[in-house]
């Protein structure tokens, strides 16, 4: 199957500059018609609107926020102000997923209280979402070289917290790189989560360098999605080891001959 791509501005495509627009046209002229970024607060909203519109481009994804520790309580209301936040940015953008993270866990509490209590920050956003029509994606991050201490590492985290929250506003990113760098075996977890999976990111191991920079079998991997049944897209977040448009064209290539 022939897959759509995305590819993430915050790590590709950086050899235009420090300007989202610049990359903007860079990521549009080397084929990519979909784009991913981290934080949109204090970005200028309407000068990357008119690039992604001048390049004929899509915004598919952002984050609300990268460090708030949800497993306390007390920082639920203020992560409902921030999403809210995040929310009508990315809307502003023509984006309709925004990305939560966990953040750390704590060593006191035994790991499925602190999930729950990761479930109901969620649920205070379920209302949110619904009012403005977008999608919540959980995302877990591995803790073995780039976040340690996160407490969503797995990806059976992520399924369980999205059951316990039971809502269609709720989905899962699953990102190929980090649940490898965790130890776990894609064919073995991804199964079980793909029923809540709206999008999947990738990048190779060792080095979360671009696909064929690393060990990961990538026919093998898009062999798997296929077989579960994934039509969505396939987001390049990863470090290009070269100027992005070369070092990110064996993968395109790859997924059209897919």
């Amino acid at each position: 199957m022939t897959y759509d791509l995305s590819i993430n501005l915050e790590y590709g495509f950086t050899e235009a500059g420090d300007r989202l627009e610049d990359r903007i046209a860079a990521a549009a002229e080397a084929g990519f018609r979909k784009i991913e970024l981290f934080l949109l607060k204090g970005r200028d909203l309407a000068a990357i609107r008119q690039a992604i519109d001048a390049h004929g481009v899509e915004l598919i994804s952002t984050i609300a926020d990268y460090v708030t520790q949800l497993v306390d309580p007390a920082t639920h209301a203020g992560f409902r102000d921030i999403f809210r936040r995040a929310a009508d940015d990315a809307l502003a953008l023509g984006c309709r997923n925004v990305v939560v993270t966990s953040g750390r866990g704590v060593p006191w509490l035994k790991r499925p209280v602190q999930l729950r209590i990761l479930a109901d920050a969620l649920e205070m956003l379920v209302p949110i979402a619904e009012e403005r029509g977008v999608t919540i994606l959980l995302e877990s991050a591995n803790t073995r070289m780039d976040h340690p201490g996160v407490l969503c590492s797995t990806t059976e985290d992520s399924v369980a917290v999205a059951r316990m929250v039971g809502s269609p506003r709720i989905g899962l990113i699953y990102d190929l790189y980090h649940s490898i760098v965790e130890g776990e075996d894609p064919a073995v977890v991804l199964p079980a989560a793909m029923p809540l999976v709206r999008h999947i990111q990738v990048a190779d191991a060792p080095g979360r360098g671009e696909p064929g920079s690393g060990a990961i079998d990538w026919p093998a991997q898009l062999a798997l999605f296929a077989q579960l049944g994934y039509t969505g897209t396939i987001g390049l977040e990863c470090h290009p080891s070269s100027p992005s448009a070369q070092s990110l064209q064996w993968f395109q290539e790859l997924v059209r001959a897919s």
